[in-house]
């Protein structure tokens, strides 16, 4: 749109009707119409990819082309022009076919210019809200992207330091203690109980430190792989809730870059721990499946479950973990949940 003139093109064959829809657009006391007239889509393709335009008037029915078909090629050759549909009595289906797709339509027999005129600058404005909301959706998804990747990041560090720092202090404790009893030689049997109570408890917090560690950064999955890792978590996490878990893997590893795998598994962690936390649930069961375009991922509990509404509460936080590390791996989350009955997470992850 260029000042206050809108640029449309008409693909229309008949030209006695072209006229009626000049004459229309003249009523506009507000805006003025620039129109351009072609018969074929052929030549409208042409036009398409030259000039610019505002939006498109079609008939489905052309010389060249006819039904949906039409549409779909305009719609395609160039996505971001609103296209409002001019059909006769018989092509009503196939317009509101096209407005399903996004387009517009309007019968030629009930057309008057005040509705032509609100129905093009509606389609406009539309159009623009849509590209400001795709705009909108592109930051978010890198903003959300990056801060996935300062949060990893972090949690990489802080796992470093616990593992190299406080593990290996922990581990230094336990040998000088040790050897400062074997050097106390007659009086090791009246510190006996001692030396029992303090090298569990040095024990307990290496395997505290070891455990902290592998959930920060989970090593074993730059080492084995998504799938040995997730089964590993599974039975990592049976052992810390007594949760009894069950898993169906498929074989071989997922090619995905190691920054996708590892918010995969993040997924699978993040469902794991809702299970935990709120599900009250006695089993779980995962599953991992792939075909050649995507891999699905399914985690069903027999928990307490919760109304759907909760699934777009701002505060939950867990939910809303699991939906933005699917963003970040640009796939698509149903969370289905019945109350008393449990909840099933189900992602599929395009490869």
């Amino acid at each position: 749109m260029q000042g206050d003139s809108i640029h449309v093109l008409m693909i229309e064959d008949d030209l006695a009707y072209v006229r009626l829809i000049e004459e229309l657009l003249k009523e506009s006391s507000r805006v003025r119409f620039e129109l351009s007239h072609v018969n074929r889509l052929s030549a409208a393709v042409q036009l398409l990819n030259t000039e610019g335009f505002d939006v498109v008037l079609l008939d489905l029915n052309l010389p060249d082309s006819w039904g949906f078909d039409t549409f779909e090629r305009v719609h395609s050759q160039l996505p971001s022009v609103p296209v409002v549909v001019l059909t006769g009595l018989e092509d009503e289906e196939l317009g509101i076919k096209a407005a399903q797709k996004g387009g517009y339509y309007l019968s030629k027999g009930d057309i008057a210019g005040r509705l032509l005129i609100r129905t093009i600058q509606h389609a406009i404005e539309r159009t623009r809200l849509m590209a400001d909301l795709e705009t909108a959706y592109q930051k978010f998804y890198h903003l959300s992207a990056h801060l996935q990747e300062l949060r990893e990041e972090e949690r990489k560090r802080i796992a470093g330091e616990l593992h190299d720092e406080l593990g290996g202090l922990l581990t230094t404790m336990k040998i000088e203690f040790l050897t400062t009893l074997h050097r106390l030689g007659d009086y090791q049997g009246a510190l006996t109980e001692l030396k029992e109570s303090l090298t569990t408890l040095i024990d307990r917090g290496i395997d505290a430190v070891q455990r902290i560690s592998a959930d920060l950064r989970p090593h074993i999955l730059d080492q084995l792989g998504l799938i040995p890792a997730i089964e590993w978590h599974l039975k990592e996490f049976q052992k810390r809730t007594g949760i009894q878990c069950h898993w169906v893997l498929c074989e071989g590893e997922i090619p995905l870059e190691k920054d996708r795998a590892l918010a995969v598994f993040r997924i699978v962690q993040e469902a794991l721990t809702n299970v935990a936390r709120h599900a009250q649930a006695s089993r779980v069961t995962v599953e991992v499946s792939r075909n050649e375009g995507a891999m699905t991922l399914k985690v069903e509990d027999n928990g307490v479950g919760f109304n759907e509404e909760k699934a777009n509460d701002p505060h939950s936080f867990g939910l809303i973990g699991i939906q933005e590390r699917v963003l970040y791996v640009k796939g698509q989350v149903t969370i289905k949940s019945v109350p008393q009955k449990g909840t099933t997470v189900t992602a599929t992850i395009p490869l």
